[in-house]
């Protein structure tokens, strides 16, 4: 398969930093894999809140929620800040170092005392001639992007992690409430059959089958409440904030949202821009780029000066008169010429750490067009099989309807209605199972696309 990105090495020995350039390469595709009415090729700015295009106020509430108070992200946050003052650090370098010392000594030779005080203000100072102090500094820099990638990517799956444990939640909900219906019409129907059954009109078999059906309705409800606590559970969990104090929405909606929303997705080039994970690969090669400048300069000297000024005196009146001054100042070229290879080969193994960040690139941005392009047709797919699946439960409830009036009538046996009112249920849980893999596709899809991050939003 051919590479999505080339790469493009400029190394020059001496004062400059190896560095990295990547570029989308040709085979990017032009357009995603399939056309849609519900998908627009525009670039959309306002994905940064892509949860809003549901209009459900307690998502809203509950992403909110998340953003400001979930440890993972406070943690990532963190990370941030401690890069940008590793950048500090290694902008430290390019001052001198001071330092200060004072004493004071009481002698007594040959049967004479001696007082000695003395001060000293002492100087180092690497001279930044090579570029070696710049290559650091630019390395730490470009952690502090990575940082804001990782920041980001963090943030997008919290954010696609908080709306798919919703849906799951008013799933399980509407689910319940199918449940729940078909329970009252199949006590009815339960009722027919005994009714029937004490006339005459029909066999202990109808009731046997009428009763095996609404006590295997009744048993489902459990497991779905269940999974209402567990989904509440989890929500409480990604916020971090109590139970109690989840949004009221979180105990009492069980509707979906609509899954026929307008998704920009943007020209599949976008995402190099939109995603932070495609960002976070990129920073990584400037990193490695940046870490083969710093070993390849470790083959140049260094220019280091050192310096002093001082005072000693037996008397401490005369610390400050010139006679007691003292000072030394000593610039020092250092060169290694030999050092076991030691150097060799730590270039060497920072060109691999590059090629490597360079190959780990390529493969993310692979990665990222098949998961945009599988959200697509997963989406595309489920609203097909969604309206198709209406005009069956449609249908699966008419045949409920007549198969029961012919039941009453004695027209039909009771494995008919049986078999009808199993498959109305069965089809109805589908139609409500396909409405959330449709959102869930959605959100998988605003994931893939970025959920319309970028850097800026954290730098």
């Amino acid at each position: 398969m051919r590479r999505f990105a080339s790469i493009c090495f400029f190394v020059a020995v001496g004062t400059a930093v190896a560095t990295a350039e990547i570029t989308p390469a040709d085979a990017l595709p032009a357009q995603w894999c399939i056309s849609d009415s519900l998908l627009t090729d525009t670039a959309d700015a306002d994905n940064a809140r892509w949860w809003r295009a549901f209009g459900d106020v307690t998502l809203d509430s509950l992403v909110t929620l998340a953003r400001h108070n979930n440890y993972d992200a406070a943690a990532a946050r963190a990370r941030i800040d401690m890069a940008r003052a590793a950048v500090g650090s290694a902008r430290a370098a390019y001052y001198p170092n001071l330092g200060l010392s004072a004493s004071y000594a009481s002698e007594r030779t040959a049967g004479e005392s001696y007082n000695v005080f003395s001060g000293t203000v002492t100087m180092s100072w690497e001279v930044d001639v090579f570029g070696k102090i710049t290559a650091q500094v630019r390395q730490q820099r470009a952690q502090v992007r990575l940082s804001a990638a990782e920041y980001g990517a963090v943030m997008t799956s919290l954010e696609a992690e908080v709306a798919s444990t919703y849906v799951g939640l008013l799933s399980a909900r509407a689910q319940l409430g199918v449940a729940r219906t078909h329970t009252a019409s199949q006590e009815h129907i339960v009722q027919t059959t005994e009714g029937r059954f004490e006339s005459g009109l029909a066999s202990k078999l109808d009731v046997a089958q009428a009763r095996t059906l609404y006590y295997s309705t009744i048993a489902s409800i459990p497991m779905l409440e269940a999974q209402i606590e567990a989904a509440v559970n989890a929500l409480a969990v990604l916020t971090a904030v109590p139970r109690g104090e989840l949004p009221q929405g979180v105990f009492s909606a069980d509707t979906l949202p609509d899954y026929r929303n307008i998704v920009a997705t943007g020209v599949p080039a976008d995402i190099l821009r939109r995603r932070p994970d495609i960002v976070e690969a990129e920073r990584r090669v400037d990193i490695a780029g940046s870490a083969l400048g710093i070993a390849r300069k470790e083959y140049l000297p260094s220019l280091t000066i050192q310096g002093s000024i001082g005072t000693t005196s037996h008397r401490a009146g005369d610390l400050f008169t010139s006679p007691s001054f003292t000072y030394s100042i000593a610039p020092t070229l250092s060169w290694t010429i030999f050092d076991g290879l030691s150097r060799h080969y730590a270039a060497v193994e920072a060109r691999e750490n590059l090629r490597a960040a360079v190959d780990s690139y390529n493969m993310v941005v692979l990665n990222a067009v098949r998961e945009v392009n599988d959200a697509i047709t997963r989406y595309g797919s489920t609203t097909e099989y969604i309206a198709l699946t209406r005009q069956v439960v449609e249908n699966a409830a008419e045949s409920v309807r007549l198969s029961v009036d012919l039941y009453r009538q004695g027209l039909t046996a009771f494995t008919n209605v049986d078999d009808a009112e199993l498959n109305y249920l069965t089809y109805e849980n589908s139609l409500v199972t396909a409405k959330a893999q449709a959102i869930n596709a959605l959100i998988d899809l605003y994931k893939a696309l970025g959920g319309g991050w970028q850097q800026d939003q954290t730098l």
